[in-house]
């Protein structure tokens, strides 16, 4: 599997997306990048329009030296942990949350300042994942240019993993031993249900150990189980996975961007 990247002319805009191969006929790519011109730092309800915040009112534009601290006290003094994300499909209820205060705070903040709205999924594979979260277009540069160009810590949990449903960020793997966390490029696990011989085999060739919890979701659920302990999971879809199931059935094209735009709004629930 592979996250890609786009290069643009737009100064300090920063954009990241992802592209994923995967399929039972077709040469899997173990490797998850994005190949994208960001240098990354070697450290480190409904709703309602009361929900939604201006781009720029009291807002900073973040970097990789402010954003940590940032973070940590939106994460406090936004208690909000349940959303809406709707598409022409259906909708998703997502929870994020506590244990990934820097994911669940950033994610929070870009859907209460509008940055996902009218932003259009731009990478799917059936059986392995749906992202979206970065889109070319002038508007959502400019929305990145006021927010800012930043990376986040991992919060990877061993109780957090990619199963079916779950919500997580992409992240590059060159440079990156850190494994920071994309600010913008998310997306959810669609996966596929794995038997006994194939998480043995995913544990040789990945040099993981799969735990007896994990195997059972694994085995009646499905995921992406060669994803844990490299992108941080911070949510999961609660309500809805019959939705993604239609969504990770559209047709794409040959770079599996949906051929029928997949557009998607993200709210906050009051609930």
């Amino acid at each position: 599997m592979r996250i890609f990247s786009l290069n643009k002319t737009a100064v300090f805009a920063v954009c990241f997306a992802f592209f994923v191969t995967w399929g039972c006929d077709e040469k899997v790519s173990d490797e998850v990048t994005i190949e994208k011109t960001d240098t990354i730092p070697v450290q480190l309800k409904e709703t309602t329009p009361s929900n939604k915040t201006s781009p720029t009112e009291d807002f900073p534009i973040l970097n990789n030296e402010n954003a940590v601290p940032f973070l940590r006290n939106y994460f406090k003094d936004n208690p909000e942990r349940k959303l809406q994300l709707t598409t022409r499909l259906g909708t998703l209820k997502i929870r994020l949350y506590d244990e990934t205060p820097l994911h669940t705070a950033n994610f929070l903040m870009l859907v209460k300042r509008d940055y996902f709205d009218n932003t259009e999924f731009t990478r799917v594979v059936e059986n392995f994942v749906v992202q979206g979260g970065n889109n070319d277009k002038e508007s959502e540069e400019l929305k990145r240019l006021l927010i800012g160009n930043y990376l986040i810590p991992p919060e990877m949990s061993e109780k957090l993993f990619h199963k079916k449903g779950a919500l997580a960020m992409a992240r590059n793997y060159e440079d990156n031993p850190e494994k920071l966390s994309s600010a913008y490029n998310f997306y959810f696990v669609h996966g596929q249900k794995f038997n006994e011989p194939q998480l043995l085999g995913m544990e040789r060739d990945h040099e993981m150990t799969i735990s007896d919890e994990k195997r059972s979701v694994y085995k009646t659920i499905g995921g992406a189980p060669h994803l844990d302990g490299e992108h941080t999971v911070f949510g999961e879809i609660y309500e809805g996975l019959d939705v993604l199931d239609k969504m990770a059935a559209v047709e794409t094209d040959k770079s599996d961007w949906p051929i029928i735009p997949l557009v998607m709004e993200i709210s906050v629930l009051d609930e």
